[in-house]
């Protein structure tokens, strides 16, 4: 593959319709900003029948399309990809695009009425095309600020579509762009929020403007802790001692307890205020029609046919160029694109997974991670102690339930072939050790390897 590097320039040092139309796009746009699609598709299906009873909008246009070309996510042209990015602003730097602290694809199918998010890792290393028809190798959060400064085609934003499609071959048909710092007055127009905190987190250095001695240490203990604005874009966004993985989980956790909170009658009152506080923190090419028909697509896009996937289970951390950078394997990412894209099947089929180890080697938990990193929902598979029988030569993948197309995924995902599945019999009533609709024995041809096992020291490119 070609490298031009003859126009590579350091960026600088970053400092870190109608009244219904406007009001659905407020409430959308503030869960995108928290970080959680799902958290505003959820919204969205409910927020017309809550506050425009016995109404039912049409669509007024052909919804765009996504990929129609075979690429990642093509689904005959009818898929709809929109990358959300969350800036990394302070307000002392105005209205300049800087840096994202938050990046996420939200791919949606009108067809199958489904959808899913991806969560990428701000410090993914990728190749950022260049405006000479070359790329050069840069962290992804700086894609959209390099586009604005360096005056490439389209601007930042369509640098930031470019680079996404460069490196996971995802068309991106829409983008939105959200400012941060209304999230704390958002928060804090709803009273606080009621978060379930799993794990303790502690950061003594978080600081908003990062400014030398402004700082606000940040500590929360397991349990339900009530937040106000400041404490919960805190808690969202703090990086010490946890990954990007960790952090994406926790911006989920605020936006379904801000979900929970707006969703209440009491904020009614408040709809148009919000809209009219914050919707100078939008920026998006989506305009006041179109968002019309996002709200009425989401609106028949059931829970539990929504999939949230994240790359950082595909990258590894590393220093390049005296950079903390993350490292991609190419052919990992490509698993959890591919099954970002998948026809929710394996939702649909809603499958339950034991899986036991009979080669010896330990491989329960690592089966366990990678098969929930690549679409089975957190808590539907389920380790379990090895077989009485001892070690054994070929995986088995045996069915109870006729959920055939999970099983299909899981000989897929381990690296065995298709004759691995089969249907369970009388015989096998001792094989599962609880209710699971599948029991997968791992055999020694199976293949656990982790996701970001091809990436190297220097690129995964």
């Amino acid at each position: 593959m070609e490298r031009n590097h003859s126009s590579l320039r350091p960026l600088p040092a970053s400092p870190g319709a109608g009244l219904r139309q406007r009001l659905l796009l407020a409430l959308l746009i503030l869960l995108f900003a928290g970080g959680a699609a799902y958290g505003a598709l959820v919204l969205v299906t409910r927020v017309d029948s809550i506050l425009f009873p016995g109404t039912n909008i049409t669509l007024p246009f052909t919804l765009p399309g996504g990929d129609t070309d075979g690429g990642a996510g093509s689904v005959g042209g009818r898929r709809i990809n929109v990358l959300v990015m969350g800036l990394d602003r302070r307000p002392r730097e105005g209205d300049i695009l800087t840096r994202t602290d938050t990046m996420m694809v939200v791919t949606i199918d009108p067809q199958t009425k489904t959808a899913g998010i991806l969560g990428i890792p701000r410090d993914m290393y990728v190749e950022i095309p260049n405006e000479d028809g070359g790329y050069f190798e840069e962290r992804i959060n700086t894609a959209l600020e390099y586009g604005e400064i360096y005056n490439y085609p389209g601007g930042g934003r369509q640098l930031a579509k470019d680079t996404i499609e460069r490196n996971l071959g995802i068309k991106i048909d829409h983008y939105v762009i959200i400012d941060f710092q209304g999230f704390e007055e958002v928060i804090d127009s709803l009273g606080g929020i009621d978060v379930d905190v799993p794990d303790y987190v502690y950061d003594p250095t978080y600081s908003e403007t990062e400014l030398p001695g402004d700082y606000f240490p940040l500590e929360f203990s397991p349990g339900l802790q009530h937040m106000d604005g400041q404490n919960a874009l805190g808690y969202a966004r703090t990086r010490y001692n946890s990954s990007d993985l960790d952090r994406i989980q926790r911006q989920q956790r605020v936006i379904f307890a801000a979900m929970d909170k707006a969703l209440s009658l009491d904020v009614l009152p408040n709809a148009l205020d919000l809209w009219k506080k914050y919707q100078h923190t939008i920026d998006t090419d989506i305009n006041d029609v179109e968002v019309v028909g996002f709200a009425r697509l989401a609106a028949e896009i059931p829970p539990d046919r929504i999939s949230a996937l994240s790359l950082g289970p595909c990258t590894v951390g590393a220093m390049v160029s005296n950079m903390s950078v993350q490292l991609f394997s190419k052919e990992g990412c490509k698993k959890i694109v591919d099954a970002l894209f998948l026809d929710q099947e394996l939702l649909a089929e809603n499958a339950v997974v034991e899986v036991r180890d009979g080669s010896g080697e330990e491989m329960t938990e690592t089966a366990v991670d990678l098969l929930t990193n690549l679409g089975f929902p957190q808590g539907s598979v389920i380790a379990s102690d090895p077989p009485a029988e001892g070690e054994v030569a070929k995986t088995e993948i045996v069915d109870y339930t006729g959920k055939t197309y999970s099983s299909g995924k899981l000989a897929e995902w381990l690296g065995v072939p298709p004759t691995a599945v089969r249907a369970a019999t009388p015989l096998d009533a001792d094989l599962r050790t609880t209710d699971a609709d599948i029991v997968v024995v791992l055999g020694a041809d199976a293949d656990v390897t982790g996701l970001s096992a091809d990436s190297t020291g220097e690129s995964s490119q």
